[in-house]
């Protein structure tokens, strides 16, 4: 094994980086596993391989992740030290995923030769899939077919294939092109070049404004509550003051207040209690808020949403809890970690798919990372929601990476469901995102502000909603499959 195959790899760990929010640079996608693809010929054994893949699941999650160092650090109150140990633990457990994938990639090439390597985008999406279900309850985020959202007529593929259909198109481009390349042959091109051509011509529709019924005026109040902010006494007084007064005037339909790090308690504090519901008395509008519950003696994360008149209609508790952030995963050998969890909460997950009731309209709502999984988000509009909301605290995220790609991740729910998606962050970015993944309009990262819109309700469902991750179950099926016939056929490998 050289050093340069490994520095290969490492390039293509690099490539997906950078295709991803931030730089955002998507035109890299197309071609960031061209190099490990060139690297995996059957001059490369079995763990050889193995490491090469493993190489670039370390650049790619230590680039797309590197924010998790000073969430850990700075607002999770962990030493400098313990933060980078549990980062590189991280890295290292979900590098594993491109490892297995480049290892199973390598057995098809020896077997198959150089047309094995049309069966990259079926095996990563099979490793995607993976990733986002088994470790830690799963970490989906910044999966690489992300990459091509900017790409807006590829991104409505969604609504059928979930975000794992993007990543199918980027990795099969990918290893067509490296097929190309490996033969010397433009026939593999064609179909590159088709995909290329509709990619950069096509663009995402945009959906008709909504009107009459059909629309929900919303009004977005964007905090900005500091992480450390001193609750308490005068100052939590004159931030309720400063954050009452922002969120204006009468006229929306829906007032949202994000996720907050603060100690609020609709019920268990009647000081806050009533303080929401005479906001929602003179904003005249339902007004959603992110609070503490309980459940017995455990906190829970949840959202509340008030009437005009100021009485509580529904409470969504939070389903899929942050590890290391709202509870410890292993906690008695990551024990280390506790004092993390000590500073936000141990807190108790939700169980209920609610719906809240707006006008006769039913709009669903979750909470923080909830809204990178794409089997949970569908739960909602399968059950009848009609607007989707994400209330969530990026302030977590500081000025990294981490905001936009979570923006990022918003868009393609709101694709894969055909809904409109409200997000109201603490620090940003707050948006509204059309069905189509547009969005309509959105905040700045780093501001107290308010953000005016509208969005619409609609009921249809697509096939992604009805039907949920059957793509990525044929993808695994397929996969499975093939090796399998690897294993048992006996055919020689092509030297073409």
């Amino acid at each position: 094994m050289t050093l340069a195959r490994l520095a290969t790899g490492a390039l293509s760990g690099l490539f997906l980086v950078l295709a991803l929010p931030k730089p955002d640079l998507p035109v890299l996608g197309w071609f960031a596993l061209v190099p490990l693809f060139m690297v995996l010929d059957d001059r490369v054994t079995g763990r050889q391989s193995v490491l090469v893949g493993y190489v670039t699941g370390l650049v790619f999650f230590g680039g797309t992740c590197y924010w998790i160092v000073a969430t850990m650090n700075t607002y999770g109150g962990l030493p400098l030290i313990v933060s980078i140990a549990v980062f590189a633990l991280f890295v290292g457990v979900f590098a594993l995923h491109t490892a297995l994938f480049a290892g199973l990639l390598c057995f098809g090439l020896r077997r198959w030769g150089q047309g094995a390597l049309l069966l990259a985008a079926p095996l990563w999406v099979a490793v995607e899939f993976i990733q986002a279900h088994l470790i830690f309850g799963g970490f989906p985020w910044m999966l690489a077919g992300y990459a091509l959202v900017p790409y807006g007529g590829i991104l409505e593929i969604v609504t059928w294939t979930g975000v794992y259909g993007l990543s199918f198109v980027l990795v099969g481009v990918n290893a067509l092109v490296a097929l190309a390349v490996c033969r010397r042959s433009w026939r593999p091109g064609v179909p590159v070049l088709a995909v290329l051509a509709f990619a950069f011509l096509a663009d995402a529709p945009r959906a008709d404004p909504p009107a009459g019924d059909d629309m929900l005026r919303v009004r977005i109040v964007q905090t900005l509550i500091p992480i450390d902010y001193p609750w308490g006494g005068v100052e939590e007084t004159q931030l309720l003051d400063e954050l009452s007064g922002l969120s204006g005037d009468p006229g929306p339909d829906l007032v949202l207040w994000p996720e907050t790090p603060g100690p609020f308690f609709l019920g268990a504090d009647p000081t806050f209690s009533d303080r929401m519901a005479a906001l929602a008395r003179r904003l005249g509008a339902h007004l959603l808020v992110g609070y503490i519950d309980f459940q017995g003696e455990m906190p829970t994360n949840s959202a509340g949403l008030l009437s005009p008149d100021g009485t509580q209609v529904s409470r969504y508790d939070k389903i899929h809890l942050v590890p290391f952030g709202e509870y410890v995963p292993l906690g008695r050998i990551l024990f280390f970690a506790e004092s993390m969890v000590r500073n936000v909460g141990n807190f108790a997950p939700g169980t209920e798919y609610t719906l809240s009731v707006l006008n006769g309209h039913r709009i669903g709502t979750t909470i923080c990372y909830e809204d990178v999984f794409p089997g949970l988000m569908r739960q909602f509009p399968k059950r009848g929601a009609e607007v989707m909301v994400n209330i969530t605290n990026d302030g977590w995220f500081g000025s990294s990476s981490a905001p936009y790609q979570h923006l990022r991740m918003a868009v393609v729910r709101a694709v894969e469901a055909r809904r409109y998606l409200v997000r109201a962050t603490n620090t940003g970015i707050s948006a509204i995102v059309d069905p189509y993944g547009n969005i309509v309009v959105r905040s700045q990262l780093g501001e107290r502000t308010t953000l005016d819109g509208v969005a619409g309700y609609r009921t249809d469902q697509t096939m992604y909603v009805r039907f949920g991750d059957v793509f990525a179950y044929l993808s695994v099926l397929a996969a499975g499959a093939i090796l399998l016939l690897g294993l048992v056929g006996h055919p020689g490998p092509s030297r073409e």
